[in-house]
């Protein structure tokens, strides 16, 4: 069960097929990912995530699959295109153009600071020539600029909201305000400048296996919601383990569990 969230929270193929655009991203660990997009399809992947899981989204369907192989298990859940983020009202973002950026990986962007009650978040390197490769336009628009919270079921978002700091609302809000309207984010910092992720490449007419887009047979399938009532089920059994934990964090970090817990408990009520 822990596997299957980890998956959740952010592949062995044979045979040539093509594929319209594969984006390889890489971050400050060495992690690298790709999204795969061929017409109404989209894979995510974890290029040495250790195998934890990708996910698959059909953007006509508005429907996402969280595939694990280690558990053989298959999670279904709605991409939903109802805007939901409901920005707090004490949150004020802001999203500023600070000129011309550098290239990255080949394309030309522009240069964008991200702020939170007047508080930078951190940077992004925005491309509008990104945008206009057509699968790219495609993916970004049936999801909301990559909105996490499109992807996020609403049972996993009551259980989070409750913990957010500003910056981490103002980067719920950045698909939106930002992608959607100013370009695809090529590398993003944070508010010390330290790189989070970056585009290293883009392939159009990418050369990748068959069966990237099919759903594993045999495998079990099951929702979000059936997944967070059985957890809910092991975290009352161990709720006493849970308390003692709760001991040695600072009154800040216990209020804030505190009220995730209350979040999490209240999302299927």
């Amino acid at each position: 069960m822990r596997l299957v969230l980890a998956a959740i929270t952010l592949a062995a193929f044979s045979l040539s097929a093509y594929c319209d655009t594969v984006i390889e991203s890489k971050d400050p660990e060495g992690g690298v990912s790709k999204i795969s997009i061929d017409g109404e399809w989209a894979r995510f992947d974890e290029v040495n995530g250790g195998g934890k899981g990708y996910l698959l989204v059909n953007t006509k369907a508005r429907k996402a699959y969280m595939v694990v192989p280690a558990e053989q298990v298959i999670i279904e859940f709605p991409v939903d295109k109802a805007d939901k983020q409901a920005v707090p009202r004490d949150v004020n973002i802001g999203f500023e153009s600070l000129g011309e950026g550098p290239k990255v990986a080949g394309y030309a962007t522009e240069l964008f600071e991200l702020m939170a009650n007047e508080q930078l978040c951190g940077t992004a390197l925005l491309s509008r020539q990104v945008t206009e490769i057509k699968d790219v336009n495609g993916l970004l628009a049936a999801t909301g600029g990559l909105n996490p919270r499109l992807f996020m079921p609403e049972e996993m978002w009551q259980g989070l909201r409750g913990g957010m700091e500003p910056c981490d609302v103002a980067r719920m809000q950045f698909p939106r305000d930002g992608v959607l309207k100013q370009g695809f984010p090529l590398k993003v910092t944070n508010s010390k400048g330290d790189t989070l992720s970056e585009v290293v490449s883009i392939k159009q007419n990418a050369e990748l296996k068959p069966g990237m887009f099919e759903l594993p047979k045999g495998y079990n399938r099951t929702t979000v919601k059936q997944m967070m009532d059985g957890m809910r089920q092991e975290m009352k059994g161990s709720m006493g383990k849970i308390n003692e934990m709760m001991k040695d964090l600072s009154p800040e970090e216990r209020a804030k569990m505190e009220q995730m817990m209350k979040q999490f408990g209240r999302s299927n009520d």
